[in-house]
Order: C-alpha cells, then structure tokens, then sequence
C-alpha cells in the first residue's frame, strides 16, 4: 500500500542551493526593475522611432479622442503594450518572491506561463514590421474590446446584471464597440464578436505564444521555433490546470518500512531553466518595445549584463 506523506526538497546540484535560489530571485526582480526604469520615460516615442511615425497614422485613423475612462488612437496601442509589458515584470517580482522563499515546486509554473503571455501579446500588437499602423490599431482595440468584455461579463456573473459595476462595464464595453467600428468602417458586432477587425483576427494565448517565438527564432537568433514553443506552453499548462503530470516528474518514492511514501525532488538545473524562459521571455519583449519606441538603453543593458553574470550564455550574442 502507498500512502502518500509528501515533503519537498531540492536536489543538492549546488554547494548552496538556498544562495543560488537567491540569485536567480534578483535576476527576477531585476526585470522588473529594468520595466520600473523605463517608465520613467512616461513611454513617449522619441523623435523618428517607429513609434512617433506610427503615431502620426494611428492617430489619423481612429476618430476618436482619449478621455479619462477610455483611450484612443496611439494613446491605446500605447496602453495596452504598456500594461502587458507590466504585469509580465509584476509576475517575475512574484516569481522572485517564490524563488527567494524557496516555494518552486509547483507554483511558478502559472506564473512563468502568464509572463509568455502577456509578453508575446505585447509583442503581437506592436507587429512584426509587416502590416501597416491600421493593423497596429485593429490589434489594440481587439485587446480592449475583450479586455472590456471579460470585465463586463465577469461583473455580471458575480453580482446582479442591475448593480452599478456591470452597468459600468456594460457602458464602456459598448463604448470601446462603437469606437472600434468607427475606426474600422465595414466592421460588423458580429466581427468582433469572432474577435476580427479588417485582416487582424486575436490571437489565442497559445497562438500568440508561438507567433512570438517565431519571430525571435526568425529575425533575432532565437534559439526556440515555433513547435518547440508548443511543447514549452503544454508543458507550463500542465502546471497550471489540474494534471499528474507535474507531480508525477517530482514525486519519488520512498520506503518508510511500514508503508511506501512520497518525497518530492527538483534540481535546481529545472528551476534555472524554468526562470530562464520568462525572464529571457520579457528581456525579448522589453527589448522589443524598447527598440520601436527608441527609448535609451540603459535599463535594457542593465538586464542583459545581470542576466550574463547570472545565467552565461543564455543570450545568444
């Protein structure tokens, strides 16, 4: 008979593993911290960047003006690559603190997922060069109409659909409706109810995941394509719905006489891997918006010279 008396430890891969769980949770916050300096910058497209020229064009597209409630034009795309780009670094000071209080077996899966994310949609709505500002704009509001309509059915359900903030959420879900169509003339409820404006349709979690790792594998020496990318998102999935299959990698069994119990293991080789995916994750993003708002650099060098000290040879040169 089994019985199961779970106690996590960590495989002894280091002289001190406490010290290097230390280590990789400031490369963590260092993220962070590299997105906190940035802001700095209140996100303002410098003179001839990608982003002051498409600038110029959103905002001609969308006639629409930003209010106190709800953004339009440059101000949106701006918003919402923004606002992704910072959860994505408050998910890795989370990270940081599992990692320094030494709760990694289980829980930073989620966490390291919601960073690919968010950071890989972040990435979608500034676009891969390709498509024009129009199509910048499309993906901006496609983000917000969603955005706007979780918002608006999640208030429903938890409370009356006649209470004051599902009527609030209804108002400016209709509001964002009603904008995006007017940016997009021809644009139909039921496009956006298919989650479609013009030629740019949203992508899922899972898609915009792999588009992401597509576009570092094919223009910045990425080391990830696309398929491997799926393999990496089933992977921290399994760690974020209920599955055996996390468990089953970290259990071992173990023969305590009267019966047969459980201890679970993982090294910390898995642990650095596991950071190193959202971390390197967010450094691409961040360098990525960095570069199309042609902000400085200083805080984006900051990161790579603490992720070489923490993590060698992680960044391809």
């Amino acid at each position: 008979m089994v019985r199961s008396r779970s106690v996590a430890s960590m495989e002894a891969t280091s002289d001190d593993p406490q010290a290097r769980l230390a280590e990789l949770a400031e490369l963590a916050d260092a993220g962070r911290t590299a997105f906190l300096a940035l802001a700095e910058s209140a996100w303002q497209p410098a003179e001839n960047s990608a982003a002051a020229r498409a600038k110029i064009d959103v905002t001609a597209k969308d006639p629409a003006t930003s209010s106190a409630d709800i953004l339009a034009g440059f101000d949106l795309v701006s918003e919402v690559v923004v606002s992704y780009l910072e959860v994505a670094a408050n998910h890795l000071g989370g990270l940081a603190a599992l990692y320094r209080s030494g709760e990694v077996m289980f829980s930073p899966l989620p966490l390291v997922r919601s960073v690919l994310e968010y950071c890989a949609h972040a990435m979608w709505v500034v676009g891969d060069g390709s498509g024009t500002a129009d199509d910048m704009l499309a993906r901006a509001y496609l983000e917000e109409f969603v955005s706007s309509e979780f918002a608006k059915m999640a208030a429903g359900r938890m409370g009356s659909k006649q209470d004051d903030p599902h009527q609030h959420a209804h108002k400016r879900w209709k509001a964002i409706r009603e904008r995006a169509i007017a940016a997009f003339p021809g644009t139909t409820p039921q496009d956006l109810g298919n989650r479609t404006i013009g030629s740019q349709t949203l992508l899922s979690p899972e898609s915009a995941v792999s588009w992401m790792f597509g576009l570092l594998n094919a223009n910045a020496n990425g080391s990830v394509n696309e398929k491997q990318s799926e393999g990496i998102y089933s992977f921290l999935s399994s760690g974020t719905h209920p599955s055996l299959y996390q468990a089953r990698q970290m259990r071992m069994y173990v023969d305590r006489g009267e019966y047969v119990g459980t201890v679970l293991k993982v090294d910390l080789d898995y642990l650095e891997r596991l950071l190193g995916v959202g971390v390197i994750a967010f450094y691409n993003a961040l360098s990525y918006v960095v570069s199309f708002y042609g902000l400085p650099a200083q805080a984006h060098d900051e990161l790579t010279r603490q992720i070489d000290d923490t993590m060698p040879n992680y960044l391809k040169p």
